[in-house]
């Protein structure tokens, strides 16, 4: 009896072990891989407390979109589907209540404000705050088509005249990007809606990516390089942009041409929002 009691715990026990094993398995292998996330959001500043009519900005966005390229409407069937997207978000911000996100400038962020647009600022007391937010997957870009042309439209409606791209750590006036959306039609890309930022030290810095994420990229980060690098570091990171902007998954390594020079770059993905970019330069090419 005894026995068999000692054979019966024995099982339990490597029944234990194996599923300890197994689990540990999972949970090691989930781990390593990223989750994916994109994200995009723009903060409409208004001089007034109440957001306009959703019914009002859809038509705006929508049905009388005025930026018309050679005929063709820039927002159509499918970049409007983004309006009832589920992960679309819109929401009125009061100033009252939140005070500092009326100060782009005094918290960690890339914006350096002109003294026009910090006196836009000081002009608004709401802002309609647009996120959209994806942890699958993204198939396109429409909904980096639509929210531009929707922060006009809230803008205009509104009577607001400055527009933040939180993403990107971009402000721009509502004539900024109206002229804007009048030239192009296509503003999916990542011209409009990425920028590279440098970091300052005494005498060196790095430089990093911002509005990467708007594709589900991690954002892009040089490790510490000499100031007198900056022209160039900044130019290649700009060109990876451009190379990575519509490929789902990151590669391990792009070769890439600036100022008549070949450079490889490679891609170290961390466990922060960061990917360290080393820049190598190709002898011999």
């Amino acid at each position: 009896m005894v026995a068999g009691h000692s054979a019966l715990t024995a099982f339990y026990v490597f029944c234990a072990f194996i599923l300890g094993l197994v689990g540990a398995f999972f949970f090691v292998t989930r781990r390593g891989k990223s989750r994916y996330f994109a994200c995009a959001e723009y903060w409409m500043y208004l001089p007034g407390v109440e957001m306009p009519e959703e019914n009002d900005i859809m038509t705006r966005v929508i049905g009388r979109n005025p930026y018309v390229h050679k005929g063709r409407q820039t927002i159509g069937t499918a970049e409007g589907l983004v309006f009832s997207d589920v992960r679309l978000h819109i929401a009125l911000v009061l100033r009252k209540r939140n005070a500092l996100a009326f100060r782009p400038d005094v918290f960690d962020s890339a914006a350096e404000p002109t003294a026009e647009q910090l006196q836009l600022l000081d002009n608004a007391n709401a802002f309609v705050k647009a996120r959209f937010v994806s942890e699958d997957v993204l198939k396109d870009a429409r909904h980096l088509q639509f929210l531009p042309h929707l922060a006009d439209a809230v803008s205009e409606l509104g009577e607001g005249q400055l527009i933040f791209d939180v993403v990107a750590e971009k402000l721009m006036t509502r004539a900024e990007l109206s002229d804007y959306l009048r030239k192009h039609a296509e503003v999916s890309g990542p011209d409009f809606h990425t920028q590279v930022v440098w970091r300052a030290g005494i005498d060196s810095g790095y430089a990093e990516t911002r509005g990467l994420v708007k594709v589900g990229h991690k954002e892009l980060r040089t490790p510490n390089t000499p100031s007198d690098q900056r022209i160039l570091v900044v130019a290649v990171l700009q060109e990876a942009i451009r190379q990575i902007w519509s490929t789902p998954i990151l590669p391990e390594t792009l070769e890439i041409q600036a100022f008549d020079d070949r450079f490889r770059v490679v891609f170290e993905p961390g466990r922060d929002k960061f990917t360290t970019v080393r820049v190598l330069r190709l002898k011999g090419q």
